[in-house]
């Protein structure tokens, strides 16, 4: 019996009050979701991914210091650790 997937397919879903960002990894109907601590890590773990699979490049265009002024203390990264 042979079954047809879907091809590979990498996502980043972005939160908008908080910087963790979930790489979302769906290959055979089976879907693995990686959460990582920035937008920067999570671009870094889809293109791993994206060479894994052999999917093209996702289009990562956007800033991971692009944050809301509306971030709460507690979200904010320590600027002093920097």
């Amino acid at each position: 019996m042979t079954e047809r997937f879907a091809p590979p397919m990498i996502t980043i879903r972005r939160y908008p009050a908080s910087r963790i960002c979930d790489v979302v990894v769906v290959v055979r109907g089976q879907e693995m979701i990686v959460r990582c601590p920035t937008y920067f890590l999570a671009v870094k773990w889809a293109r791993l991914e994206c060479k894994s699979y052999k999917i093209p490049e996702l289009n990562t265009d956007f800033p991971d210091n692009h944050e809301p002024g509306d971030l709460p203390l507690f979200l904010r990264p320590d600027s002093h650790l920097k």
